[in-house]
């Protein structure tokens, strides 16, 4: 009995540690790249690589109840890439860049203390990338 009543919490445990883990990312970045180097804080993230092919995940938060909009820079040399944007748990496409192109714009505006997430996805692999997202406050 102690023997079956070990392997039932030991099941129950390895259960609720995989379920809680889970939980934390709504996106998930899975990617292969070389050279590659990226920051990430509250109000700012950008990604520079060599090459680059895969899902790559950033989060930028609205610390304050402000209206806040999204500028962000990119360039590519070669390839193709999609960048959507979730503010209210909708997956919604911000732009979509091709092999020697660049892009400089801003965003909507949103409000609310919330998580923006920002993903690129690569159509294969690419070369020479450069991305940049800054959040700033609407008045600025």
């Amino acid at each position: 009995m102690k023997k079956f009543a070990s392997v039932i919490i030991a099941a129950v445990s390895l259960i609720l540690c995989f379920t809680l883990s889970a939980c934390g990312n709504k996106y998930v970045s899975r990617y292969s790249a070389m050279l590659m180097v990226r920051t990430n804080t509250s109000n700012k993230a950008s990604v520079s690589f060599d090459s680059f092919s895969g899902t790559y995940v950033m989060q930028l938060k609205n610390n304050s109840a402000d209206e806040v909009f999204i500028a962000y820079e990119a360039t590519l040399r070669e390839g193709n890439i999609k960048v959507y944007y979730d503010f209210n748990d909708e997956k919604l496409n911000l732009f979509d860049i091709e092999a020697n192109c660049s892009v400089d714009s801003k965003t909507e505006t949103f409000t609310g203390n919330k998580t923006i997430y920002i993903i690129i996805e690569s159509d294969g692999k690419c070369n020479d990338g450069s991305f940049s997202f800054v959040l700033k406050k609407s008045e600025e």
